[in-house]
């Protein structure tokens, strides 16, 4: 009977430090600094601290650092990057982390044959943890690009729960302030970040004396300038001086 408490205690301990938010920093390479949930100031990060839920992290340039569950998922935090740690088990799901800037590589270990269901969050997307190897990269504009690397994960926007986009290995997908993510495309495909519309300028007609726009002005307005084949701009126009060329010019059989 001992043996077996001994080993319900070891089997839920892992749970007991997720449910208390617990982070180890297990390697610290560069300048790396940490800011309790109680504190406003920054410190330098030292190895093998326990991280607790709430407290933020961020890497200057060159650096990284590996925080460590206690079921030996871990992440890889790159340079330039900032993130604060979540509570676990808040929710109806396991959020690891809120990751506001820069990149992090995950390795999420199995547990009973499948990945622990961690989940992700970004300014402005959550992402589900199906899948054991995976990328986030956060921007300056608060676009979240993911890439799978190893099993499936579930993208969708923080603000629009109503549509998600499953990844599946080497794939990835971007998800931009108020839009539903992309459709996905393979890893080494180009993502076009930056949607880019074109907006041709439209010459505002002068107003005549009244105010109003002047005719000769929306005659010959940028859009119809714009437009080679307008039959107002070539000889055949039926807007010229001509009266004749402004009738048609009917056929009967004889």
């Amino acid at each position: 009977m001992r043996k077996v408490l001994i080993v319900l205690t070891l089997m839920l301990l892992p749970s007991a430090l997720l449910a208390q938010g617990v982070l180890r920093v297990s390697s610290v390479d560069g300048k790396v600094e940490w800011r309790a949930a109680s504190s406003k100031n920054f410190i330098p990060l030292a190895m093998a601290q326990a991280v607790q839920a709430g407290d933020e992290i961020r890497t200057g340039s060159g650096a990284s650092v590996i925080l460590t569950v206690p079921d030996a998922s871990y992440m890889v935090v790159s340079e330039n990057s900032r993130l604060i740690v979540d509570d676990f088990w808040s929710g109806n799901f396991k959020s690891i982390m809120s990751l506001m800037l820069g990149q992090v590589r995950f390795y999420i270990q199995r547990m009973g044959g499948r990945p622990n269901p961690y989940s992700v969050r970004t300014p402005t997307a959550l992402i589900a943890v199906r899948g054991t190897i995976f990328d986030v990269i956060v921007d300056d504009s608060q676009f979240a690009e993911v890439r799978c690397l190893d099993g499936r994960v579930t993208v969708e926007n923080i603000a629009l729960s109503d549509r998600e986009v499953i990844l599946e290995q080497g794939f990835k997908t971007i998800v931009r302030p108020g839009e539903f993510p992309m459709m996905p495309v393979r890893n080494e495909a180009e993502l076009i970040k930056n949607r880019l519309i074109a907006i041709r300028p439209v010459t505002v007609p002068d107003p005549n004396t009244n105010g109003n726009p002047s005719i000769d002005g929306l005659v010959r307005d940028n859009d119809r300038r714009n437009r080679t084949s307008d039959p107002s701009n070539g000889s055949n126009s039926r807007t010229n001086s001509s009266t004749e060329r402004a009738k048609p010019t009917l056929t009967f059989p004889q």
